[in-house]
C-alpha cells in the first residue's frame, strides 16, 4: 500500500508515521501541511491512504480526497524528533490496529 503521511511541517510526525509505514513494508511519503498547494493533490493521486495527525490538516487535503483519508490524531507535536520511541510506539498501534 501507499500513505501519505501529513503533518504540520512535514518533519517529525508525519516522518515518525513514514517509518512505522516502511516498516512493515508499504511505501510512505511525509509531507506538511503548508507545502506547495500543488504538492499534496499529486501525492494524493498517488496514495492509497491519506493519513493526517491532527484534525486541523484535513483542510490541506482536497474534498476529493476525504474518503481516502483517516485521521491518526496524536495531538500537537511535543516530540519534536521522528526518532522518538514513544511516538513511534504510538504510530506502531494505530497502524498495527488498522490491519496495515
Amino acid at each position: 500500500m501507499k500513505f501519505l503521511c501529513i503533518c504540520q511541517y512535514g518533519h517529525s510526525r508525519s516522518v515518525a508515521l513514514a517509518r512505522v509505514l516502511h516498516g512493515r513494508g508499504h511505501q510512505a511519503v511525509p509531507v506538511g501541511a503548508g507545502t506547495s498547494p500543488a504538492a499534496i493533490p499529486l501525492l494524493a493521486d498517488w496514495a492509497d491512504h491519506i493519513v493526517i495527525v491532527q484534525p486541523q490538516f484535513l483542510s490541506a487535503v482536497p474534498a476529493a480526497y476525504h474518503k481516502r483519508t483517516k485521521l491518526f490524531d496524536v495531538g500537537r507535536d511535543r516530540w519534536s524528533n521522528p526518532y522518538n520511541t514513544e511516538l513511534l510506539d504510538i504510530f506502531t498501534k494505530m497502524v498495527v490496529t488498522e490491519g496495515w
